[in-house]
């Protein structure tokens, strides 16, 4: 009996991999043509390959294994899907209504640029579906990074600060608000997925929303039924905002995605249905 113990005593666990192989299968079942190459992409191919060889790794610790299914599973959320020509066109047509007037020269230069070649690109019958995302993205970005030109003599250094009450908890009937008592102004916001797709239930996706124009305001997040996505407020890095969805509802279903500005009606930036 003594001996038996001893042995069971040096036995050893070995880490559950089911959560992690599950997410591995997960990844390496997305068409990855439908996503944009770019640095979100490149992520997710460097933690896929490193869960693989985890995967292989029979003394990995259970930590190891949990902590790399999560972050996978974060990878495949930050992986943005192709717009297509209709929202290229969109976009250019949103932008040309842009006023430049009180912006900086050099930034105004940059988005005049980046809309000429959004042209260019949406009138190439050849163009593919990644130089479309590309020009999507940094005629996205050329807007974002336009800059105020200073007024000489205001003494005012425009900074305000702003009751923000910005939470990580999950939104009642799919609503999430990341702040509040934001004063209105003109202002829209940018989505970073503006085409339709399916989410497989019990996986995420994370949106990127950036409020053009409009210093201080915060949108509210919210989908049209709260049944079928549930929300979470995620994170701010400037004028960017995350929030992530969570499939819960049934195959079939769908619901819009919108976001709505203080004192103005929701936009709808796309539909997720549930597969």
């Amino acid at each position: 009996y003594d001996n038996l113990q001893a042995a069971i005593d040096k036995l050893e666990m070995r880490a559950d991999m089911s959560i992690l192989q599950n997410t591995v299968n997960e990844a390496n079942g997305l068409d990855l043509n439908l996503y944009i190459d770019d640095e979100a992409m490149a992520a997710f191919k460097t933690v896929l390959a490193e869960a693989e060889e985890l995967l292989l790794n029979a003394d990995a610790a259970q930590a190891d294994v949990d902590a790399k299914a999560v972050e996978l599973s974060n990878a495949m959320a930050a992986l943005r899907k192709i717009p297509n020509k209709d929202e290229l066109n969109k976009l250019i047509a949103e932008m040309e209504q842009k006023d430049l007037d009180g912006y900086t020269d050099r930034s105004v230069a940059a988005f005049k640029a980046a809309l000429s070649v959004a042209k260019t690109v949406a009138a190439d019958a050849n163009a593919d579906e990644q130089a479309v995302a590309k020009a999507y993205t940094n005629l996205e970005v050329a807007a974002n990074n336009l800059v105020k030109a200073e007024k000489p003599g205001t003494g005012n250094s425009g900074k305000g600060s702003t009751s923000a009450n910005i939470g990580n908890a999950y939104g009642a009937a799919g609503v999430v608000s990341a702040a509040q008592g934001v004063t209105n102004q003109q202002a829209y916001v940018v989505s970073d997925t503006t085409v339709n797709f399916t989410l497989k239930r019990g996986s995420a996706y994370c949106f990127k929303m950036t409020v053009v124009n409009g210093n201080n305001m915060v949108p509210g997040f919210t989908v049209g039924n709260g049944d079928v996505l549930k929300t979470q407020f995620v994170a701010k890095i400037g004028n960017d905002y995350y929030y992530r969805v969570y499939a819960t509802g049934t195959p079939g279903q769908s619901t819009g995605v919108y976001t709505t500005l203080p004192g103005n009606a929701p936009v709808k930036h796309c539909a997720v249905t549930i597969a």
